[in-house]
């Protein structure tokens, strides 16, 4: 009996354990069960290794949004930069490259025209001093000698085409022989001179002609001085223009400006200190610039009487001295006195290109083009607007060249 009552105990503790274990494993998933409800019902809990996660992506945005911030800022500063006080905005990046534009294009072949052949150095001088220059100069010279000769009780020997020719060779041939410096009377009586100045004609008749020599009538020259500084040689420069001309056809390239040296009386006289004579009349020239051949050009005489005073003066000169090569395709090169942006503008609309150095005052000018100390030596910079380019080019430091050019795009 003792040991049915030991075995029927030992049944009912282990029947007890196993409801325990049960009540234990029930009150597991009870507690589950409310973990599962908080996690559902609190929105603000957040497992740990996905509020980490979170923080991760919110720090990424954060920084992609200062980096859009700070290139936008960068991209409005370059734009800025290369916007100009005229608005015009100056690309970084060229245009796309395609068929040469009509205005590169030269339809006329360069050189002297048919019929010009130049055999002799006097051939070359009769293609430019014609005979209407030299019959007009004879006319006014003569007219001029017997004014002269009338008021002393004499008479003029009237002057004609040879002897005039005879004065123009001896003239040369002072200069050749660099005996300009050389009092005349020396170079016609000294016998240590060349001989050819006493065998072609006196001294006092040499010196009559310079004297007297005029290229224009003096009875009318007040009534054309009125309007025109260049009264007393007009006639005959326009005459020496048309012939030049008319015997050249220039290259695809031109340029250039002379300062003729000369310290007489003149009403136009400049004083220039960059140019080695410093005083003279300048000349804006239309030359070739391959074979330096001058076919157009344009003394400058100041303000005319009566007009107002002048506006864009270099623009006006080059669109001047181009009319004659207008729609012909060709390039002019210039300096800063005359380059700038209209004038390209309204070259362009002419069928011809230019290519100049600006002035570092043009409102064109983008402040990424303008002297910086930043900037690197010998290092370039390029804008491109429509059909205009612009390069500038650090020779030293803080210093900067500006080209314009609408010939290279």
């Amino acid at each position: 009996m003792a040991r049915h009552t030991h075995s029927r105990f030992t049944a009912e503790m282990v029947i007890e354990m196993l409801h325990q274990e049960q009540d234990k494993e029930d009150g597991a998933i009870l507690d589950s069960d409310s973990e599962s409800d908080l996690s559902d019902d609190d929105v603000d809990y957040v497992p740990q290794g996905q509020a980490e996660a979170a923080g991760d992506e919110e720090d990424s945005l954060d920084e992609l949004e200062d980096s859009s911030d700070e290139s936008s800022e960068e991209e409005t500063q370059t734009q800025a930069n290369r916007l100009s006080k005229k608005g015009s905005y100056w690309n970084e990046q060229p245009p796309t490259q395609g068929r040469a534009r009509t205005h590169n294009i030269l339809r006329r072949c360069p050189g002297p025209v048919s019929g010009s052949t130049i055999i002799s150095p006097k051939d070359a001088w009769e293609l430019f001093i014609s005979d209407n220059i030299i019959e007009e100069v004879l006319r006014c010279t003569n007219l001029e000698g017997r004014r002269a000769a009338a008021a002393k009780g004499k008479e003029w020997r009237c002057l004609d085409k040879v002897e005039f020719m005879a004065f123009i060779g001896l003239t040369l041939l002072a200069g050749g022989d660099k005996s300009w410096d050389v009092a005349l009377r020396e170079l016609f009586l000294d016998p240590l001179q060349n001989p050819m100045y006493k065998a072609t004609m006196g001294f006092h008749r040499y010196e009559d002609i310079r004297r007297l020599i005029r290229f224009d009538d003096k009875r009318t020259r007040a009534v054309r001085l009125e309007t025109d500084h260049m009264a007393a040689f007009r006639y005959v420069w326009d005459c020496f223009l048309a012939n030049c001309k008319k015997v050249f056809v220039p290259s695809d390239c031109v340029t250039n400006e002379q300062l003729v040296p000369f310290r007489g009386r003149c009403k136009f006289l400049q004083y220039m200190p960059s140019k080695p004579a410093k005083y003279g009349i300048k000349i804006f020239w239309m030359c070739d610039a391959r074979v330096h051949y001058a076919f157009n050009g344009m003394i400058y005489t100041g303000r005319q009487p009566g007009e107002d005073v002048q506006r864009n003066l270099g623009e006006n000169i080059v669109q001047q001295l181009s009319s004659g090569i207008r729609h012909t395709g060709r390039n002019i090169t210039m300096d800063n006195f005359v380059t700038s942006i209209p004038l390209a503008e309204k070259l362009l609309e002419k069928n011809l290109t230019l290519v100049g150095t600006l002035r570092q005052n043009k409102p064109d000018i983008p402040p990424v083009m303008k002297p910086n100390k930043l900037r690197e030596k010998y290092s370039s910079k390029f804008g491109f607007c429509g059909n205009m380019t612009m390069v500038s080019y650090v020779p030293k430091k803080g210093k900067a060249v500006v080209l314009l050019s609408t010939m290279h795009v």
